[in-house]
């Protein structure tokens, strides 16, 4: 199994911590982190990660904006965002600027499935 590396953003310490953690357990996975929207975009740039995880809320660049100048930069990652305002409307959004799936903070248990699904899904191409 090759390693994998994730990217994640979050402006908040501790729920990029939760998130390393919760995906660190995998293994082979690897993360990396951001603090806003214009430091994921760098880090995606320069890493090349194999999956990124955005918050949507955060300074200088919210997910949304983050995530739609990862998916021109760094085409076919999966990119997913993980926010406490998780809704429909928030769902359509992110499909229009490159997000694969909306997961909420309250659900994070989905994100490692989704994560799996993505990369085999990728892996099949």
């Amino acid at each position: 199994m090759l390693p994998m590396k994730i990217l994640i953003a979050d402006d908040k310490q501790h729920m990029r911590r939760a998130i390393r953690s919760l995906l660190e357990s995998h293994p082979g996975w690897y993360v990396t982190e951001a603090e806003d929207g214009v430091q994921a975009v760098v880090r995606a740039q320069e890493d090349k990660p194999d999956v990124v995880v955005l918050d949507l809320a955060m300074p200088e660049l919210n997910g949304f904006q983050a995530a739609r100048r990862i998916a021109s930069s760094v085409p076919g990652v999966p990119i997913f965002l993980n926010t406490l305002y998780a809704s429909a409307q928030v769902e359509r959004e992110a499909e229009t600027v490159g997000v694969q799936r909306v997961i909420s903070k309250s659900e994070e248990y989905r994100l490692v499935p989704a994560i799996e699904a993505a990369l085999a899904a990728r892996s099949v191409r």
